[in-house]
Formats: C-alpha cells, structure tokens, sequence
C-alpha cells in the first residue's frame, strides 16, 4: 500500500519576488503502490504546487495549502531530478495525493492537469545544456475535445 514515510520538515526561504521557495531540511520519502520509493532529499529546494493564480480555488486550492502539499515537494523534486520517465513523476504525484486523502476527483483533475500542462522530457537523450543527458521537451498542447473528454469520464457525464 501507498504511504509517505517521516515528516515533511521544511525552511521558508526568502528570496526576490513571491516568496515560494522551500528548503526541505530531512529526508522525505513516499513508496509507491510498487514499492518504489521516491525520495525529496535533504537540501532540495521546491516551490509547491506550480498552479497559475487564475487556477487557485476552492476546487484546485492555493500552492501550500490543501492536503496534496507533501506530494507537491514528492512531485517538484522528481521533476527536477528527472531521473524517471516523466509519466511516472506524474503518477506517483497521483498515488501520492491519493495517499494524503486527497479525494479521488480532485487528485484525478489535478493529475490530468500535471499530464496536460506539466513538463515533460526524454531520459538518454542527446545531452541537455545542462550536460545531464535529458532532453527536456515541451507538452503537447491538448485539444479542447481532448480536454472534455478526459473531463467527461473523470466526472462521469
């Protein structure tokens, strides 16, 4: 069964502009519905939720605030690892909210929206200019059909 262990232990940090910025302080870790476990090691620095301010609401909900905010540091560290494929950061991400009691239709719209809109790349490719041999590519943009039609089954109309 999926499940975090520790606690989440975190530093505000204080920078230029919105101060968004945390450092986790202590291992942080979340084993996946296939024993995988995800690690947000101590030192990582994550923002959150990377959700647009025009998103933010009673159904979304603001970046640290609702019971996904463990999963958002799971999520923000494994994306800019990058060291698994990028369907799998986004599925842990699911699992991990599921585990935190987020209710399913909210963990299914906000996973879509991370599957969507998130970013994505390529492991083994050519050398990105980091030298760290990923490709970050950009999603693909999803139609207007696409989008409802993942609604229509995520709220079952």
């Amino acid at each position: 069964m999926a499940h975090f262990e520790g606690v989440l232990q975190t530093e505000w940090l204080v920078h230029a502009g919105p101060d968004r910025k945390m450092k986790v302080l202590k291992n942080f870790t979340f084993v996946d519905d296939q024993g995988k476990r995800w690690v947000a090691p101590k030192g990582s620095v994550v923002d959150g939720a990377s959700i647009p301010p025009e998103l933010w609401s009673s159904v979304i909900g603001t970046p640290f605030v609702g019971d996904y905010r463990r999963a958002t540091v799971l999520h923000d560290v494994a994306c800019q690892q990058r060291v698994e494929p990028h369907k799998a950061v986004h599925r842990m991400f699911y699992e991990a909210m599921i585990a935190d009691g987020v209710d399913e239709i909210r963990a299914q719209v906000m996973y879509l929206a991370v599957r969507s809109f998130g970013p994505t790349w390529s492991l083994g490719a050519a050398r990105g200019a980091d030298g760290s041999g990923l490709e970050t590519t950009r999603s693909t943009a999803v139609t207007i059909d696409q989008l409802e039609a993942a609604l229509d089954v995520i709220l079952a109309e």
